[in-house]
């Protein structure tokens, strides 16, 4: 019953769908108009907003825009009397006389000009501006176009002046959350963390008008994630030609690390193509130790592990993107997305084992070496129809994605006396794994607005995700063969259909808004452990509303409330129940019962002076998904897997006050407080409740030296915090960087040092287990100093591509 309801749902939805695209499109195609619209001196005006108007009343029939060469067409016009009306910014609206058009007629109307706008009031011309943080009903908006924001930065640095957002080597989170969206006009870019760093890094500031923050995402997105979507808006406009951007970034911590590519724009009345590919080659480091103890009625047993690796990264990203113009304002695009990397690591490590503290009893020398290959390929259709002037537009995206991952590794575990003397033969073994990955995704889109007070959008999604994980384990026999270990070697299969379907509805009154909006997502997965021969089956049907009210007190005050449910399902390898083991004493296995977790979020923003923004938010998640540790008294080794907590709470407040110290000099400053509180019961098998009050503080400065040279200083600070069974150690960090822009803004030079006083490499985190402790420190390289090289050729003016997709949800939940 719950399937069938969800199938009415799908068909009532796409039945009211094609109802209002009806209504919209329907038309005889009887007559034609026609005309040319010029600017003041007299040339072709192109890109203005055309309304054709039926008389009487005054209602809207069709809308388009003028072409290159200022031409105007409206096909398919039906016998009856019409007003045609031309905008554009900057000038007069230009209305037409009365139109008669008679049965098969085709007319041609006098040349239209159109005449700037300019209003003087006491010598002074009137001109308007965005302020520079926007509170919607729905986000927060950071205008940055014509602001001083928009000079000298990458998108990644220009992030971090936005109202509650941090940066943790290069991690983007939200408000003390990580795993945020990033889209990129709306559309996601469905890549890894690491690879959304260096896409942002090599995007210009100057290239965007506005960076939205979704902390409570209205129901056309996927009910996935509650760390919200960060939506970068780049400038739009009609600039035809070519260009091409080089960029080159060296790194230097303790090992060298360095990336460099292209990108391509070519557009023209027709067509706009964008390619771009980017080469990493990195080398890093890992240092890791680990305390913990395993507590019995026998005693106590203490384990140090201290071990290095070392792994070297290389990479190759390429896109190729293309929007054709069909006419009639419709486009037609595609986009190819691929990654190939491979790398290669080396770890040694000993693992001292007592049974008092100080008294060496024993020894495991381990040593790992291990490569991997990984393969991504994703394909994307996109189409897009704009009806009228109002917004009219239906859209449509088709997916299809490919992963493969193929790692192997080989373990050496030698067993040494207290004296260091190796007293029994050593335990080899090595793994090889391979995953393949393959996701399918429909989505469109429809909205409709009724007038400029009231809009209506719907839209279906429909989403198949098929894994295919095979581990062969295979151990070292005393003739120095190996030979497969059937007990430790598995396969597991996982597919998944997730049909969704939203509607909402935005309507104003005067200086109240409210939005409104439901989406329903139906579920059905099938995992299989072929080895075990286990199978774990759900269906499932969600519902998931959002409430955004928002009310404009007065020019300087403004109050905005929301609410929305929203899932988050488990990645796909968490779902396999096979255990996988580091060593002896390490494990990790999967959780097949893991259920989804859902999380009810409530927020209170209020903006002064379009200005200074303060939140205040609560998020209660219900069936928690975190990462547990096991102890084993009798084994004394320890695993990892993840459990469901009964739930977890979130209290937060965020502050943003920029400050404009000096002319040439400007600050953002933000402050992130939390309190998180997990409650555990017997399911998740942690001994403990967790709860602390934690906060974030971080503070940019810019310094302007002249319109070529900036100066950049960001330092922020991290309060210890829990994060479900682990209490993490505070940290901060100062980054500081110069930059310097050479012909004609062209090519751009800027020298950074990350992590100047090195102070974020080293991470600590615990846990106390009922019957021990477990303790961690790593380190990584954090103090990197780098040269980054841009020069960009031809118009610099073009709009890439819209990079689009329907595949973000499910794309994140790969494990890449």
């Amino acid at each position: 019953m719950k399937l069938n309801k969800n199938k009415l749902l799908l068909f009532a939805t796409i039945i009211m769908l094609f109802s209002f695209l009806g209504t919209v499109s329907a038309q005889s195609s009887d007559g034609k108009l026609n005309a040319v619209v010029v600017g003041q001196d007299g040339g072709p005006f192109a890109g203005a907003s055309i309304s054709l108007l039926r008389n009487p009343g005054g209602i809207l029939l069709k809308g388009t825009v003028s072409k290159e060469n200022g031409g105007v067409e409206f096909l398919g016009v039906s016998e009856g009397k019409y007003t045609m009306q031309v905008s554009a910014v900057g000038y007069t609206t230009y209305s037409s006389s009365e139109i008669t058009l008679k049965k098969s007629e085709i007319l041609s109307l006098d040349t239209i000009r159109l005449v700037p706008v300019s209003k003087v009031l006491n010598e002074a011309q009137v001109v308007g501006k965005k302020p520079l943080i926007e509170s919607q009903i729905d986000k927060i908006v950071l205008n940055v176009e014509n602001s001083i924001l928009a000079t000298g930065n990458n998108a990644l640095e220009l992030l971090q002046k936005v109202p509650g957002v941090t940066l943790d080597n290069k991690k983007i989170n939200l408000r003390g959350k990580s795993n945020v969206i990033i889209m990129i006009d709306g559309k996601p870019t469905y890549l890894s963390a690491d690879e959304v760093s260096r896409l942002l890094e090599n995007t210009a500031s100057n290239s965007i008008t506005s960076i939205e923050v979704l902390t409570n995402p209205p129901a056309k997105y996927d009910a996935a994630g509650n760390a919200g979507i960060i939506n970068i808006k780049t400038k739009k406009n009609t600039q035809f030609g070519s260009n091409v951007s080089l960029n080159l970034n060296l790194g230097q911590g303790k090992y060298t690390k360095g990336d460099g590519g292209f990108l391509v724009n070519h557009r023209n009345s027709w067509a706009n193509i964008f390619a771009s590919y980017n080469y990493n080659n990195s080398l890093g480091f890992n240092d890791l130790t680990i305390d913990r103890s395993v507590s019995d009625s026998m005693g106590t047993t203490y384990f140090n592990s201290d071990s290095y690796s070392k792994f070297r990264y290389r990479a190759h990203n390429f896109k190729f993107a293309a929007d054709f113009n069909l006419g009639e304002q419709q486009v037609l695009g595609f986009v190819v997305n691929g990654n190939v990397s491979s790398g290669n690591s080396t770890r040694q490590g000993d693992n001292l084992i007592a049974s008092q503290k100080g008294k060496l009893d024993s020894v495991v020398q381990g040593s790992n070496f291990s490569d991997f290959a990984y393969h991504y390929l994703a394909y994307n259709l996109n189409y897009k129809k704009t009806f009228d002037t109002l917004g009219t537009e239906l859209t449509a995206n088709a997916d299809y994605s490919y992963s493969k991952n193929h790692d192997n590794s080989m373990m050496k575990n030698r067993f040494l006396d207290p004296n260091w003397v190796e007293f029994k033969a050593p335990n080899v073994f090595r793994n090889d794994m391979l995953s393949n990955t393959k996701i399918l995704v429909f989505k469109t889109d429809f909205i409709h607005p009724f007038d400029k007070t009231t809009k209506f959008e719907a839209g279906l999604k429909y989403s198949r995700v098929k894994t295919d994980n095979n581990l062969v384990y295979e151990d070292q026999n005393t003739a120095g063969e190996f030979v497969p270990n059937e007990d430790q070697s598995n396969q597991f299969l996982y597919n998944e259909n997730i049909a969704a379907a939203y509607l909402t509805l935005n309507k104003s009154f005067g200086k109240f808004s409210v939005q409104t909006g439901l989406r329903v997502e139906n579920t059905s997965s099938l995992g299989n452990s072929v080895t075990l021969g286990q199978q774990t089956k759900r269906n499932y049907t969600d519902f998931f509303p959002t409430v955004f009210i928002q009310q404009q007190i007065n020019d300087n005050h403004k109050l905005g409330l929301s609410y929305s449910r929203r899932i988050d399902r488990p990645d796909y390898g968490a779902l396999n129940p096979f255990v996988y083991y580091l060593d002896q004493y390490t494990y990790q296995y999967g959780n097949p019962y893991l259920n989804p977790q859902y999380t009810n979020s409530y927020e209170l923003n209020y903006t002064f002076k379009e200005r200074y923004l303060l939140s205040l938010g609560y998020k209660r998640t219900n069936d928690a998904i975190t990462q547990v540790i096991e102890s084993n008294s009798e084994t004394k080794a320890i695993a990892q897997t993840d459990r469901n907590l009964t739930y977890f709470d979130y209290y937060n407040m965020n502050i943003n006050i920029p400050v404009k110290v000096l002319k040439w000099w400007t600050t953002s400053n933000n402050v992130t407080a939390f309190y998180s509180k997990y409650n555990f019961d017997e399911r998740s098998r942690a001994q403990r409740q967790l709860e602390k009050l934690s906060f974030q503080v971080s503070s940019n400065h810019d310094i302007r030296i002249g319109e070529t040279t900036n100066l950049e200083l960001t330092a922020n600070y991290f309060s210890p915090a829990v994060y479900g069974v682990f209490s993490f150690k505070s940290y901060y960090g100062v980054d500081l960087g110069a930059g310097k822009t050479f012909f004609d803004k062209r090519l751009n030079v800027k020298l950074a040092v990350n992590d100047i006083l090195n102070t974020r490499g080293q991470r600590r985190l615990s846990s106390v287990q009922e019957n021990g402790y477990y303790r961690i420190r790593n380190g990584y390289d954090s103090r990197v100093i780098r040269l980054s090289l841009s020069y960009r050729f031809g118009n610099i003016n073009i709009k890439s591509v819209d990079k689009r997709a329907g595949n973000n949800d499910e794309d994140n939940r790969l494990k890449k």
